[in-house]
Parts: C-alpha cells; sequence; structure tokens
C-alpha cells in the first residue's frame, strides 16, 4: 500500500502561508482557496477544489476552520484513510443557537457587503496572540473580496453535513471563540489547553506532537 500523504486545507480567508511554521508528520500537499460559485453549495465547492487532485484511498486530509468543513464535505463521497480538523465544527455537532438564528433570518442576504467582512475579521481577532502572527492572517484575508466572506458565511450555515466515510479526529483550543463546539461525535477530540482560534501558530509543538503520536499510529 502507498504510504500515506496528507492534504492540507487552510482557513477562511488564508492560504498555505499560515503552515509556513508547521512540520506534518506526512509528505504535505497544501491546497489553495478557489472563488466560489454564487449560490454554490458547500458539496458542489469541495468537488470543484478537491476533484483535480490525486487524492488517493490511503491519504488523509487535513482542514483548519474552514478547510475542516470542506474536507468532510468531500470526504462524504470519497474514500480517503482519515479526515483531522482543526479548530472547526464536526460533522454531528449542532449549530449554535447564535448561528441557527442568522441561518433562518436569511440576514446575510440582505447585510452590506462591509459589514459582513468586518464580522469575518472581527471573529479573526478575538483571543488571538501574537499581534505580528494575526497581522500576517488578516494581510492573508484582504486577498478575497465581500463576496468571498458572504459566501462563506452562508455556506456555513447552510452545510447539509453529509456523513464522511472515514474516522473524523478533531483537534480544539479551549478559547475558541469562532467555533467554540465541543465535537463529542469525533472520533478523537483533542483539546489545546490556553489556545484561541489561531492555534496553529501559537501551539504548533503540541499540534505535531498530536498527530504524530495519536493520529499516525492509527493509519495502515
Amino acid at each position: 500500500m502507498a504510504e500515506a500523504r496528507v492534504w492540507v486545507l487552510p482557513g477562511i480567508g488564508a492560504d498555505s502561508r499560515i503552515y509556513r511554521h508547521f512540520s506534518f508528520p506526512w509528505q504535505a500537499t497544501y491546497l489553495e482557496w478557489i472563488m466560489p460559485k454564487k449560490n454554490e453549495s458547500v458539496a458542489s465547492y469541495a468537488d470543484r477544489m478537491l476533484d483535480p487532485h490525486p487524492i488517493g484511498e490511503n491519504d488523509l486530509l487535513f482542514g483548519f476552520s474552514l478547510g475542516g468543513i470542506i474536507a468532510q464535505e468531500w470526504a462524504s463521497r470519497n474514500k480517503v484513510q482519515r479526515v483531522v480538523i482543526l479548530n472547526s465544527v464536526h460533522h454531528q455537532t449542532p449549530l449554535r443557537p447564535l448561528f441557527g438564528r442568522l441561518a433562518k433570518t436569511g440576514m446575510l442576504k440582505w447585510a452590506p457587503n462591509g459589514s459582513v467582512r468586518s464580522f469575518i475579521f472581527f471573529m479573526a481577532r478575538l483571543n488571538s496572540r501574537p499581534q505580528a502572527e494575526l497581522d500576517h492572517v488578516l494581510e492573508m484575508m484582504e486577498q478575497f473580496p465581500c463576496t468571498y466572506y458572504r459566501w462563506v458565511l452562508q455556506a456555513v450555515l447552510n452545510w447539509e453535513r453529509s456523513a464522511p466515510r472515514c474516522p473524523v479526529d478533531c483537534i480544539r483550543g479551549d478559547h475558541d471563540v469562532v467555533f467554540p463546539f465541543e465535537n463529542q461525535k469525533a472520533d478523537h477530540d483533542w483539546v489545546l489547553p490556553d489556545a484561541a482560534h489561531l492555534s496553529f501558530q501559537t501551539h504548533t509543538a503540541q499540534i505535531a506532537k498530536l498527530l504524530k503520536e495519536g493520529v499516525d499510529p492509527l493509519l495502515s
């Protein structure tokens, strides 16, 4: 059997540069976001983004934040060994009541572009440190237009949450206010103490250790 590879998805508005200080225990291929089509579903977007790549049944998908949602969605129709999500939402974890109300009101359809973008950037800043790393992420996020961020929020709220065809492991920060979920349905749910949403920059060593000692022994 071929050696496992990991296909890595970034977070909302970011790109592969967020992992510049991170080392995976497997051969890693870093994927980049594509622009969504108008009213495109998460399923359609995931297929357009990942289908062109030779992702094998023995491989892993690793997704941070929005990347974890896209990874799970694609894995619901395509076979991989495991999906590992970092500070994201497990497909069996219900939306928080606030998010549910946003979805029902349809507020995102008429909210001004500037307010949608400001909300995303505000959430990125919450509990994030150090400042230099946060500034680097915010600089990356400037590359996407307001229409992208409106689509992101609508897609997350309307995600149909199909079950992946493989185990899903979760790593999350205990101070993450963007996706503050307990992923109790996950095959493994590891909690990073004193970690916020950008934990891949503040807890690099701990995450790498979890992947090496927690996930790697589970692979065939």
